[in-house]
């Protein structure tokens, strides 16, 4: 898989783009409705990208100079230029600016998808390794997804020397750095998304918490109002940039679906549904799975995860896979003096209770989601996402109608 990011000043347009790009694979896209001339702004930031894509109507439409730029300042970054038509000298001096490809006319999936795959060889060049992307979602509040978001995050980077980022995208309350660490956010998921035009490396770099040597945590909003100004177009960038510097992102979304939570989990590789042992939670579980499989997110991405687990909750967990039609992938015993003392202590539960069977469940599934991903990422693709089709309204048009 490589990181694309895509320029156009046609919002319709660009929302079609990626429409076309999600057909030719399993790419991470993100969008900038602008000209390349706003990216010069973005300083090392574009390091995150591994080919740009710019949609001009014309080739001065197109910043030849600005992109002839950002080339020689990201020499990995395969750049490729898409023109409704454009002469002989005009194809030369855009080659000579940088652009690797020029496709001209109507866009296809065709044409796209192999200048797409000589993007691919290059970054397999580069040694570049993939990144995982896992959410934790649940069906109700209160069945610990925060708590197991966080704990297994830091898991995965203290065992398995992964670098991991825990983004909290929980518009309440804005608590699973709290869940791991006493330590005060230097800035939040609001306050740097407000940011973007100028975030660089080090300015995020500042914004996050470095908990440990591979484990950074981005805080949430903490406040369900500034949680909802959050614009998903800056959300999206902040995700495109944060992602590939990191082996792992887990992302704690809460029990909320919108087109935040959409955004992550387009992007996620895999969805933990985090739900309690009880009949209650089997029900609204059910319904969660019927509306994640509505809105396009198959069964090969979810994963089940039976939280607090007692030997009173065998009937329960035994009706799960006829209800929920799967069955869970981790069972967590249900330890509350363990979990009391790390939360009390702001501490992970590895290191306030190592012994205890919360720990050792949490273990296990840590080590499921460490499973490394191949570096250069194949094409199989997901087929087009969610958010990208709301935001790509009216609805998809067929090949080569944009």
């Amino acid at each position: 898989m490589i990181d694309i990011l895509v320029t156009s000043t046609d919002e319709a347009r660009l929302g079609a783009l990626l429409r076309l790009i999600a057909e030719c694979g399993a790419y991470r896209t993100t969008r900038v409705n602008g000209r390349p001339l706003e990216l010069a702004g973005r300083a090392d930031t574009l390091e995150a990208f591994d080919a740009l894509i710019v949609d001009a109507q014309t080739v001065q439409g197109a910043d030849l100079a600005a992109v002839s730029e950002l080339c020689r300042r990201h020499e990995h970054l395969t750049c490729i230029l898409l023109l409704p038509e454009a002469s002989p000298e005009a194809l030369i001096e855009a080659m000579r600016a940088g652009f690797r490809d020029v496709l001209t006319g109507r866009p296809e999936r065709a044409a796209i998808g192999e200048a797409l795959q000589r993007a691919v060889g290059r970054r397999g060049q580069r040694g570049a390794r993939a990144t995982r992307i896992v959410s934790f979602m649940s069906c109700r509040g209160g069945a610990g997804t925060s708590f197991i978001a966080a704990n297994v995050a830091h898991l995965v980077a203290s065992m398995h020397a992964q670098r991991v980022l825990l983004i909290d995208l929980n518009p309440l309350y804005g608590d699973a750095a709290f869940l791991v660490t006493s330590e005060t956010p230097p800035s939040t998921l609001d306050q740097l998304c407000a940011h973007v035009d100028r975030m660089d490396a080090a300015f995020f770099d500042a914004s996050v918490m470095h908990v440990g040597s591979h484990f950074d945590i981005l805080a949430g909003a903490g406040d369900p109002v500034k949680a909802g100004e959050i614009r998903a177009e800056r959300l999206e960038w902040v995700l495109g940039v944060a992602i590939p510097r990191y082996d792992c992102v887990i992302l704690d979304l809460g029990q909320t679906i919108s087109p935040l939570s959409m955004l992550a989990l387009d992007r996620s590789d895999e969805i933990h549904v985090v739900l309690q042992t009880s009949m209650p939670h089997l029900r609204a579980g059910r319904r969660l799975m019927d509306i994640l499989q509505s809105l396009g997110y198959g069964h090969d991405r979810i994963r089940l995860v039976l939280n607090r687990h007692t030997r009173y909750g065998e009937q329960a967990r035994e009706a799960a896979a006829g209800v929920l039609g799967m069955k869970p992938q981790q069972v967590i015993a249900d330890d509350p003096r363990a979990v009391a003392e790390a939360l009390n202590q702001g501490v992970p539960i590895a290191d306030a209770a190592r012994s205890s069977p919360v720990t050792r469940s949490l273990q296990a599934l840590a080590a499921n989601i460490a499973v490394p991903v191949r570096a250069t990422g194949g094409t199989s693709a997901r087929g087009e996402s969610l958010f990208a089709r709301l935001v790509g309204r009216p609805a998809t048009p067929k090949l080569g109608t944009l």
